[in-house]
C-alpha cells in the first residue's frame, strides 16, 4: 500500500522539480547580458534625446539637453556607443512587469558628490505608421534602469562598474549638450 502511494507521488515530484529547474534556467536566460537590441527589439531610432542634471555642492543642479536626429553629425557615433552598453536584467523585473505598483518599493536615497551627473535620461524615438515608438534608458547617480512603455513601468538594470560607466558617459554627453533655458528668474 505504501509502495503504491510513493509511486503515485513520484511523477508529481518529478514534475515539480522539472518546473523549478525550468524557472531557474529561465531566470539565468533573462539575466544574460542585454543591450538596446534586447531591451527595445526592432528599434531603429531616428531621434536621440538626452536630458542631464548635474549636482553641485551648493545644492544647485544644472540641466542640459542634447537632441540629435539620424541625419545629423554625431548621431551614428552616439547610437553605436549606446548599443555597446551591456546590462543584466534582474529576474525580479518579471514580477515588476506583472505588478507595476511594486516598482517604487526598492528605491533608496543616494549620496551625491560635487559634479556628479544626478540624472541622465536617454530617449530613443522611431516614427511609425500611426504613432512614435520610444525606448528610454535612465542613469541616476550610480544605477541604470529602462522604461517599459508597454507595461508602464521603469525596471532596474545591473551593470558591472555601473557608476563609473554612467558618470563617464554622462560627463561626455554633458560637454556636448546645451544648457537648458529656464523661464524662472
Amino acid at each position: 500500500m505504501k509502495e503504491q502511494s510513493r509511486q503515485k507521488r513520484l511523477p508529481l515530484k518529478i514534475t515539480v522539480l522539472c518546473l523549478l529547474l525550468a524557472m531557474i534556467a529561465g531566470g539565468f536566460w533573462y539575466a544574460r547580458p542585454a543591450g538596446l537590441d534586447t531591451l527595445a527589439p526592432g528599434m531603429e531610432p531616428e531621434l536621440i534625446d538626452i536630458t542631464l542634471t548635474r549636482f553641485y555642492e551648493n545644492r544647485q543642479s544644472e540641466l542640459r539637453n542634447l537632441q540629435l536626429a539620424s541625419n545629423e553629425p554625431g548621431f551614428d557615433e552616439l547610437l553605436v556607443r549606446l548599443e555597446e552598453l551591456r546590462f543584466r536584467r534582474p529576474p525580479t523585473n518579471l514580477v515588476l512587469q506583472a505588478i507595476p505598483c511594486l516598482e517604487n518599493l526598492t528605491s533608496q536615497p543616494k549620496m551625491l558628490e560635487d559634479g556628479d551627473i544626478e540624472d541622465l535620461f536617454i530617449t530613443l524615438a522611431q516614427s511609425g505608421p500611426v504613432d512614435w515608438r520610444y525606448a528610454q534608458l535612465e542613469f541616476s547617480i550610480d544605477e541604470w534602469s529602462y522604461r517599459d512603455f508597454d507595461r508602464g513601468v521603469t525596471l532596474p538594470l545591473n551593470m558591472s562598474q555601473s557608476k563609473e560607466i554612467g558618470q563617464a558617459l554622462g560627463r561626455e554627453l554633458w560637454d556636448l549638450a546645451q544648457p537648458e533655458q529656464s523661464s524662472l528668474k
